[in-house]
């Protein structure tokens, strides 16, 4: 049998459509097509998921020769025999304890996560960056030039973010399971990564706390407009230290957490910031006027991209479930 066939017949199998296996996978209901017409392959980390939903391997789906029940009818065998139960239980352990992630997709999800990291502390950084270029008394139209490509590159590096494919979502909704040597080398790595963040966020908090001494030395020595340059690139430097640091520590604690107990459901649940990006805004506009960290537009115009974008993915899936 080749792939297409063996999908059909778990499809058939399991009651679904090619389009509830599109839904799990995160995937076009064109792309489980082609695999479904043997027109095309799925990628490794789609046939580890695709293996894990039907309880079959990947060697029974990509080699034609191969036959394998799936692990519902060897656990009903097993009720049967008491002999192959014992056999059948060890062959389970792993993904009957969660959602089996090896390796190669433990090291996929962590350089995407790490992209995604870059993105969004990279566009942040270029938006508050960007009054650097507006601080100068003559305010020329080179520095008006700057200033708007800066503060556009940042919102544009966000917005990619939020319109990318999102991958490995499994890893953050599925309780997970591991093979022992993999999750203890992973939590090995993990303390020697919060060390670093820890440095990172003590860094932040401390160019934070100093950053009004040194705009003052420099307003002194060096006059209103080099303090000024100094304070934003201050400003800069300890948030993207503190974003960076906070974002990777959650990414870690993802696996951890969703290992050691089942995620809580919610269809919703990716668009939950919604709910607190009004608050967060007031007091970050409010923090802009008193302090002057940042202008006051700063946060309403984040907020603003950041609304438009999720109006307009829930509107993409909107129309992906109705076709």
């Amino acid at each position: 049998m080749t792939l297409g066939q063996k999908l059909k017949t778990l499809l058939k199998e399991n009651s679904m459509t090619q389009k509830d296996l599109a839904e799990r996978l995160d995937v076009s209901r064109q792309a489980v097509g082609k695999w479904v017409n043997d027109k095309g392959i799925p990628e490794v980390g789609k046939l580890v998921q695709i293996s894990n939903l039907f309880g079959v391997s990947t060697d029974y789906l990509l080699k034609e020769d191969y036959e394998e029940k799936s692990i519902s009818e060897e656990n009903s065998i097993s009720e049967e025999n008491s002999i192959s139960e014992e056999k059948a239980v060890t062959k389970n352990d792993v993904s009957n304890s969660g959602y089996y992630v090896s390796q190669e997709m433990l090291d996929g999800y962590m350089s995407y996560s790490r992209q995604n990291v870059k993105l969004i502390t990279g566009g942040i950084s270029l938006f508050i960056l960007s009054n650097v270029f507006g601080t100068f008394e003559h305010n020329s139209m080179l520095m008006s030039l700057l200033y708007w490509l800066t503060m556009t590159s940042g919102i544009i590096l966000i917005i990619w973010h939020f319109f990318q494919i999102k991958q490995y979502q499994e890893i953050k909704n599925e309780h997970l399971a591991f093979d022992d040597k993999v999750l203890g080398e992973f939590k090995k790595q993990r303390e020697i990564r919060r060390k670093r963040y820890a440095v990172m966020i003590i860094a932040g908090v401390v160019i934070l706390m100093a950053s009004s001494e040194i705009e003052r030395f420099f307003m002194i020595y060096f006059g209103q407009t080099a303090c000024n340059v100094i304070g934003w690139i201050a400003d800069t430097v300890w948030l993207s230290l503190i974003i960076w640091a906070g974002m990777s520590m959650h990414i870690d604690s993802i696996i951890i957490k969703n290992t050691e107990h089942p995620p809580k459901n919610s269809r919703m649940k990716k668009y939950r910031w919604v709910y607190m990006a009004l608050p967060v805004t007031v007091i970050a506009v409010l923090i802009g006027i008193i302090t002057n960290a940042w202008s006051p537009y700063a946060p309403i115009i984040i907020l603003f991209c950041c609304l438009l974008v999720t109006t307009c993915k829930l509107l993409i899936e909107s129309r992906e479930k109705d076709e």
